[in-house]
Formats: C-alpha cells, structure tokens, sequence
C-alpha cells in the first residue's frame, strides 16, 4: 500500500537569507518554507562580513533574522540591511526581545517581529510581508513606466511639426505646444495660453459671407474632422485642418479635448490661385473660339 502524499500548490521560488547562529534553526525555517510550497534556496549567515558578502553578491526575497547572537546581533543585521537600500522584507524572530526593543526595530525599518516557535505566525507574516513587496515593487514598475511614457508623450508634444493642443469641455486652453503658438502668432506657449485662453475655430459661409464659431466638443462627438479658420495674434486669417477628440479622466469625471491643428493656409492659396489660372485659361480659350 502506497504512502499518502499531499498534493501542494507550488508558491513559486523564494531566496531566503537567514542570520542566524543556530544551524537548526535555521534548517527549521527553511524546511517550514519548503513544507508549505515555496522552493527555497537559503544561505545562513551568523557574522556581519558573512552577511555583507551575501548582499553583496546575490539577489535575495527576504531577510529573516534573529535578534540575539553572540557577534552579531539583529540590530546591527537590519542597519547593514538598511545601508543597502532593498525593497524586500527583513523579519526578526526572537526568544526574547523587549516591547521597547521590538518599537525601536519597527522604527527602524523592520517589516515584523515574531517569538521563536511561534510556526502559527510566522509563514502567514513572511507571505503577508512577501506580498506587500511584490505589491510595492509592481507599483513603482508602474510608476517607472508611467513616468517614461509622459516623458515621450512630452517629447513628441513640444517637438511635433504640426499643432497640438489640449483643452477642457468647454474649449479653455490647458496646453499648446510650440509650433502651435507659434502658428498662431505668440512667441511661447505660456503667451498663447495666457492671451488667447480659448481655441475657438471659425467656419466661413461663402453664401452667406459670415463666419460662425465652431464647437469642439460638437465637432470631436461628429468625428473631429474637419476644416476651420484662427484669427493669429496679429489679425491675419490663419486655415487649418483640426482633428479633436474627446478624453476622460477617470479619476475626476472631466472630460477633455485634445487633437491636432495642422496650417494650411499656403497650400489653400495655392489651389485658389490655380483655379483662377484655370478659370482663366478656360475663358481664353472661349474667347478665341469665338474668332
């Protein structure tokens, strides 16, 4: 008849550093690991070279210390930990250790203090502190990539060859970038956004022979396509192809406007100078028809 086995989840790989005198117990803590899922590679350390030298060699998950030892204790062990500046778990465990003792060591950076045999609270503590790091260090992943993403977005944002702005709902200018401004007729982005503080297109009826103001909020819900006149700074007609659309802030409910303004007042006079040269040829050639 076969032995029973217990069919356990695999909680992955742990590197555990353990500073510790006792070679039991600390064969103890790392079978108590392995019993309960993890695959763990463990060093013991009992000396503050000892412990310098694996830090300063390999990676480690946590640090699981005791607090009394005869040549290195576990107050000097967390400040060595400290200097190095990692975002993992350092837990001391201790037969005895004073309630003022064990203030002074959370103070001071260590994650928890747990009682030597004390099995019950010390794996739910090292997989609590285990998660919380791996939390942390997700987040500041995150941050990192948030922050090199607004650092591109920048980029292209104030070197683009083409206008780009940023509004709220109500067309309020938030941002322009340079070329933007400068289109427009402002010699910075802080001049056009202090003097101008709307974006407000034109559209002009030959019919009619009026201009009627355009709203982008309007224009982004129809498809943000579309073509519009500015007034520049210095009352010269500036024609442009805008591309709008909406954002919202999930955080605050707002919704924003965004998109692009590209001029294009030379090639639109261009092609109006063509069609007169056109409409021209077209009546020579009627005229001398008649002859």
């Amino acid at each position: 008849m076969g032995a029973n086995t217990e069919n356990k989840v695999s909680k992955g790989k742990l590197r555990v550093l353990i500073v510790e005198d006792s070679k039991i117990e600390a064969k103890f803590t790392a079978n108590l690991l392995k019993k309960n899922g993890y695959e763990v590679t463990s060093q013991r350390v009992e000396t503050r070279e000892d412990m310098k030298h694996q830090l300063d060699e390999y990676e480690w998950d946590i640090v699981i210390s005791d607090y009394q030892m005869p040549e290195f204790d576990g107050m000097q062990a967390l400040q060595l930990f400290q200097a190095y500046d990692l975002d993992i778990p350092f837990i001391l465990v201790s037969g005895k250790i004073g309630e003022e003792s064990a203030v002074d060591l959370m103070k001071m950076g260590a994650q928890d203090y747990i009682m030597k045999g004390n099995t019950a609270r010390l794996l739910p503590a090292i997989e609590s502190h285990l998660k919380d790091a791996a939390n942390r260090r997700e987040k500041t992943q995150l941050e990192s990539k948030l922050r090199e993403s607004e650092a591109q977005y920048r980029g292209f944002f104030e070197n683009a060859a083409i206008g780009i702005f940023r509004c709220d709902a109500n067309s309020n200018l938030l941002d322009v970038n340079n070329f933007l401004a400068s289109a427009l007729g402002f010699e910075s982005r802080q001049d056009c956004i202090s003097v101008r503080e709307t974006l407000v297109p034109e559209v002009y009826d030959h019919q009619t022979h009026q201009a009627a103001t355009v709203d982008l909020a309007d224009q982004a819900e129809q498809g943000g396509r579309f073509e519009a006149l500015f007034h520049r700074q210095d009352g010269t007609v500036m024609e442009a192809i805008i591309n709008v659309w909406a954002i919202e802030d999930e955080n605050s409910d707002s919704v924003y406007l965004e998109g692009t303004i590209e001029d294009v007042t030379e090639q639109r006079e261009m092609e109006r100078k063509l069609r007169e040269m056109e409409q021209l040829h077209e009546s020579l050639i009627d005229l001398t028809s008649n002859l």
